[in-house]
């Protein structure tokens, strides 16, 4: 009776491990995602991987810190290689992780478990980049200041009114703005920083000065601090034609039409002193012709 039962109870350990190899060799032919990023700016956040699938589906799942563990209804047994989680991540501070999932097309045991790739964690309020901010230039009477008024980008992060906020609206007194600035005439830059979206800097009356703008986040690590620059805008000089370019040029442009003017009149003298010697030496004082 007892060796029965033995041999019973060694079969069914026989059968559980040949099962369970089954599986694990089955899962094992799925390949399994690589190259797993993040691409975010404006708090607009896609998970992306490699390769593109063939025969076979990824299934993204993430969770968080402080997030349970979710699938975005548009990343189920999906033949693409991304991910879109914008409407997922609204925890800005929370530090998430994604799954990339490789599953057969058709599943057929729900409670398998199928190879999987890992995320680095991700965390939107530390890691989106901010892009470009906008600003005007403002001039005061005087002309000898200039108030630059920087407008931030707005994210991909809905509002209580369901509209989008803007990148200042999300960080706060966490942001700071600078501006790097140059006369027009110059390659030599200043810096201005400012904790409000104004700023003013103070000029030489009638010069030309061109701005660039930048979004700070000081409490970022140091290579994901600053935004995107802004596009370079130039304030209009008031100087005179003979104050912007000086003595020099506005003498060239006097003197090179007078300069013309005697060469031309030089090459007319000297072709009329020619024709005067042909005829002077000629015979019988008949102008000399062409042989």
């Amino acid at each position: 009776m007892e060796i029965a039962t033995l041999l019973n109870l060694g079969c069914f350990v026989l059968f559980f491990l040949f099962s369970q190899n089954g599986k694990a060799s089955g899962n094992s032919q799925l390949p399994v995602a690589t190259k797993v990023w993040w691409t975010s700016i404006n708090f607009k956040t896609i998970l992306e991987w490699e390769p593109k699938p063939s025969g076979y589906a990824y299934t993204v799942e993430f969770f968080g810190k402080k997030t349970d563990v979710q699938k975005s209804p548009r990343c189920i047994k999906i033949q693409t290689t991304e991910c879109d989680l914008t409407s997922f991540l609204l925890n800005l501070t929370d530090s998430y992780t994604a799954h990339v999932i490789s599953e057969p097309m058709e599943t057929v045991d729900k409670t398998e478990e199928y190879p999987y790739a890992r995320s680095d964690k991700f965390t939107p309020y530390k890691d989106t980049k901010i892009g470009q901010p906008t600003f005007k230039i403002e001039e005061n009477k005087a002309k000898d200041n200039i108030k630059l008024l920087i407008k931030a980008p707005l994210s991909s992060i809905r509002g209580p009114n369901n509209t989008f906020l803007s990148i200042e609206e999300i960080f706060k007194k966490d942001l700071e703005y600078i501006t790097y600035y140059r006369k027009a005439s110059s390659t030599g830059k200043k810096e201005a920083r400012s904790k409000t979206n104004e700023i003013d800097v103070s000029v030489d009356r009638g010069e030309s000065y061109c701005f660039t703008v930048l979004i700070v986040i000081p409490s970022r690590r140091d290579d994901n601090q600053q935004s995107q620059e802004s596009t370079t805008h130039c304030s209009h000089s008031e100087k005179s034609f003979f104050e912007e370019y000086g003595t020099g040029v506005l003498a060239g442009l006097i003197l090179a039409p007078v300069l013309l003017l005697v060469v031309i009149i030089t090459f007319v003298c000297c072709c009329r002193r020619k024709k005067n010697a042909n005829e002077v030496n000629s015979p019988d004082g008949v102008p000399l012709k062409g042989v």
